[in-house]
């Protein structure tokens, strides 16, 4: 599996329209592919962790152009660029 990272930081005060933004575009994310799965936390008043999980590496690339369309909507609320990483998964913990 072949992670995302991307940590974004919001502008003051917008958290709630992000986050009703983020619930109107996740039924979008099934056009995604390779996706496994995305997860959003927040991590501070303002900054929000995306973490999304990818079959590959090259199913990410390939994903680029659909995953930028699909979160130019959250370009207002954005302090600016988000920092993005990416990375194998290199060992997991899953309790049953």
């Amino acid at each position: 599996m072949y992670y995302r990272l991307t940590r974004a930081t919001l502008q003051p005060g917008t958290y709630d329209q992000a986050k009703e933004t983020m619930e109107s575009i996740r039924s979008k994310f099934s056009e995604i592919g390779g996706l496994i799965s995305s997860r959003l936390v927040r991590i501070s008043e303002n900054e929000l962790m995306g973490i999304a999980v990818y079959e590959s590496q090259e199913l990410l690339e390939a994903s680029q152009t659909k995953f930028n369309e699909i979160m130019s909507s959250m370009g207002p609320y954005l302090a600016g660029p988000p920092s993005i990483s990416h990375g194998e998964q290199v060992m997991a913990y899953d309790a049953e």
